[in-house]
């Protein structure tokens, strides 16, 4: 396990300053500053492409717990009830612990050890609670995870299990204070964002997500379209970044558009207002893809890729989550929300019959 020696330095995607390889678990410092968190971008030296083809990672050799090389379901069935050209389900469910998380965890975990931290603070609705204490677990760090008092049962004795000492509070936004204070004086290593306005996950750690474009690309060939469940985005964003790479190295000749699925209108109103520090709260089942916050992160990926978002109600996403479930794949509400999308994208025209489209399946339906 060591850090990359490509690694330069990371580039804020706000205001373009560079900084130099570190831990900025608050995003860029200049723009904290001045009140819009902004995420930072990791830069690599030598060539786009190394001598085996594999996307450039900040830690190499990472602890793992058999992270990645989730597999794509072409659907076709589902393809031709949609009235669309290619469907295919990447299922990170089939990761160690159900969920894409743990493409993240392996890596900001990794740097957790390297940084010489002993424990690893995080808020968590659930799945990143879990990959993070199971990978704490495997690292031998102690995990600290603040979760709402409605955290479901299942999600809160996996995390028990590992390990972890969870905190409960009433609301999501109360519990970042307190992950907050860990982080700035107690040493802990920041898993998840704290901030309100939020930023995105520590950048090291959303680098982990960047393979998830050459497995699909490696299988599917290039989409047209990539729908993505999200919250504070670090999975869409870390996606964006795989392509990037796969698109500035040759590999690809444009970007899939990456779709944000999301229960009620924040990403939409956000990116009508240019601004992406509001508050806009709702009530879902969706748990993981929950909250009033968004990040710039989130419509950067969308306007640079040419993507936008997509309400799906909770009653949309259960009919989706039935379908899923008659043809074998178990999924969360909030996973289940990406098939619901395709509807709505192929009734507004911005998918059509040529469409080659990617499902995010995000997380295994059987601890909800």
């Amino acid at each position: 396990m060591q850090m990359n020696p490509r690694l330069s330095g990371l580039r804020c995607i706000r205001c373009t300053s560079l900084w130099l390889p570190d831990d900025y678990p608050e995003g860029c410092p200049s723009c904290l500053a001045a009140g819009h968190p902004a995420s930072l971008e990791c830069g690599y030296d030598g060539p786009d492409t190394d001598v085996d083809d594999t996307i450039p990672m900040p830690v190499l050799a990472p602890l793992t717990l058999g992270e990645g090389a989730t597999p794509n379901l072409e659907a076709a069935d589902l393809a031709r009830a949609e009235g669309i050209g290619q469907l295919w389900l990447k299922c990170e469910s089939a990761n160690p612990t159900g969920s894409h998380k743990d493409r993240m965890a392996a890596q900001l975990v990794s740097r957790a050890c390297l940084a010489g931290a002993t424990r690893v603070a995080a808020a968590s609705s659930g799945n990143a609670g879990v990959s993070l204490a199971a990978y704490c677990a495997a690292a031998g760090l102690q995990a600290d995870i603040a979760i709402t008092r409605n955290c479901p049962p299942r999600q809160r004795e996996a995390m028990q299990r590992f390990g972890a000492k969870l905190s409960a509070f009433e609301d999501s936004l109360a519990r970042w204070p307190y992950v907050a204070d860990l982080c700035r004086n107690h040493g802990a290593f920041a898993g998840t964002n704290y901030l309100n306005p939020p930023v995105g996950t520590h950048p090291y750690g959303v680098e982990g997500y960047k393979p998830i474009a050459q497995e699909i690309l490696d299988t599917c060939g290039p989409p047209t379209d990539i729908i993505v469940p999200t919250a504070r985005g670090d999975l869409l964003w870390g996606i964006f970044l795989g392509w990037q790479h796969l698109l500035q190295s040759g590999r690809i000749a444009r970007l899939p558009r990456l779709h944000a699925v999301e229960p009620y209108a924040r990403l939409s109103r956000a990116r009508a207002a240019g601004d992406a520090r509001g508050l806009w709260e709702g009530i879902t089942d969706q748990y993981s893809i929950a909250g009033g916050t968004c990040t710039l992160q989130s419509l950067e990926a969308m306007s640079r890729s040419g993507g936008t978002p997509v309400e799906v109600s909770d009653a949309a996403a259960a009919q989706a989550q039935q379908r899923l479930e008659r043809r074998g794949v178990t999924t969360e509400l909030s996973s289940a929300a990406a098939l619901a999308a395709v509807s709505r994208l192929r009734r507004s025209g911005v998918l059509d019959a040529e469409s080659s489209v990617v499902l995010m399946v995000t997380s295994d339906g059987r601890r909800g």
